[in-house]
């Protein structure tokens, strides 16, 4: 079952137990999911309403635009919190392979190669979606209801958790690639967006306490 039909207490429970999934990298897409539903929050209370009456006709548009991507957002990331357990499930899987002979030690050891790379991408993607959502939060927080501001602004700090975590996430499936060679800019892209979003999300939350 995908995880977006679970009941909240359901996901929680099973978040909670011995399963092998729900992990870090599906709760990464959660909270990426929740920090745009509630920065579609703020539209909602501002389209149409007297706030967005205030503003001007290409104002108004761009609230509409960003207001449908922050829709399309939370969707994305429920997808994504499927895709890495898929992907966790794959690379397990992997290590269940036979090892007797040579021949099934090397297509093991590149099936596991394969999956790990897998394993890394999927959290790197959210997290290179997720970066690209600051603008749509510092809009919404500027030109959105005044009153649902500080939601606005617990967007932001969910965003930069969830970029933390996905990167954690990255980084545990990197570490765990003998030749680094192919991927050896993803640590570096990691620290770019570490540093991006923590520096995005600062001055969202400095701005909103003055």
């Amino acid at each position: 079952m995908n995880f977006k039909n679970y009941k909240i207490d359901e996901f929680i429970c099973d978040l909670a137990s011995d399963l092998s999934s729900p992990g870090g990298g599906s709760v990464a897409a959660l909270v990426t999911a929740l920090a745009s539903a509630l920065n579609s929050m703020v539209y909602s209370f501002t389209i149409d309403k007297k706030t967005f009456e205030s503003l001007n006709s290409e104002q108004k548009e761009k609230m509409i635009k960003l207001s449908e991507e922050s829709k399309v957002l939370i969707q994305e990331a429920l997808v994504y919190m499927d895709k890495d357990r898929d992907a966790f499930t794959s690379l397990m899987d992997c290590y269940k392979l036979p090892k007797e002979t040579d021949d099934d030690k090397k297509i093991r050891g590149e099936k596991i190669l394969e999956n790990t790379i897998v394993s890394m991408n999927v959290p790197l993607e959210l997290a290179e979606k997720a970066i690209k959502f600051y603008e749509n939060i510092e809009f919404a927080i500027k030109y959105g209801n005044k009153n649902l501001a500080s939601d606005g602004v617990v967007a932001a700090i969910l965003l930069h958790s969830s970029i933390e975590a996905a990167v954690v996430n990255v980084k545990v499936n990197y570490f765990s690639i003998k030749n680094k060679e192919s991927v050896s800019f993803i640590l570096d892209r990691c620290k770019e967006l570490l540093n991006e979003s923590l520096e995005r999300k600062s001055k969202i939350v400095e701005s909103f306490e003055g």
